[in-house]
């Protein structure tokens, strides 16, 4: 049997070492960035006083459908809370689906044109986004 030696890899042992390292490193500082975002985004409130005030306005008149009227009432009879309902954990949360795919429709141009840009300015930085199967959506 002849066998041949492995194939060595690029580099020394030792830039492969620092390399890991660095890798290693940067995902530390993306990970403690990430943790800072999301620490800044549970400190503010779910909506403001005027936002919660004005979407319980148009829900409880009927322009939002009947569902949420419902919702609403639930909501203002201290049934639930608009960050149950919104964090998916209410009981109630399919009231607010039929809201959410009548904004999805109504909205779905600006949605692609927002997410068009956002893979355009992730292009522009050098971070190409692919999904979990290796589509690059850059070139779709």
């Amino acid at each position: 049997m002849n066998e041949q030696p492995a194939t060595p890899l690029p580099g020394s042992e030792a830039e492969l070492l620092a390399a890991f390292q660095s890798a290693a490193a940067d995902l530390q500082v993306l990970q403690a960035d990430l943790q800072e975002t999301l620490d800044e985004m549970n400190s503010r409130p779910l909506l403001t006083d005027d936002e919660r005030k004005a979407l319980e306005d148009q829900a409880s008149s009927g322009e939002l459908g009947s569902q949420m009227k419902e919702l609403v009432g639930k909501i203002k009879d201290g049934e639930d809370t608009w960050e149950a309902v919104f964090a998916g954990l209410s009981p109630n949360a399919s009231l607010f689906q039929g809201h959410l795919t009548a904004l999805v429709e109504e909205h779905k141009d600006d949605l692609a044109l927002a997410f068009e840009d956002l893979l355009d300015e992730e292009e522009a930085k050098g971070n190409p986004l692919v999904d979990e199967v290796g589509r690059d959506f850059s070139t779709e």
